[in-house]
């Protein structure tokens, strides 16, 4: 659904049934995606790369309580946008 989120609603409330993460917090991660883009310049915070950015949680979806609300989990300070390179080295380094 494309309606707004609620980011005072836990992200118990946003995820949906879904055993793997990625697709259990697919809405999340698009109001995230949506915050960050409208806040911060697209490009990598690590490199400087413009052409691809993803917008990444540094801290991980998966470590928070499912009572945590929105607005923490998606928290600018929270965020980080980076190329694919620095992302896989984010996530694997």
């Amino acid at each position: 659904p494309n309606r707004p989120l609620d980011d005072s609603r836990p992200i118990r409330a946003i995820a949906d049934g879904s055993e793997h993460p990625a697709c259990r917090f697919a809405r999340l991660r698009q109001h995230a995606r949506r915050q960050y883009l409208a806040a911060k310049p697209k490009r990598c915070e690590r490199c400087g790369y413009d052409r691809h950015v993803e917008v990444c949680h540094r801290r991980a979806l998966t470590s928070f309580p499912l009572d945590t609300p929105v607005r923490v989990v998606n928290h600018l300070s929270n965020l980080i946008g980076l190329c694919p390179n620095c992302h896989w080295e984010l996530d694997h380094g």
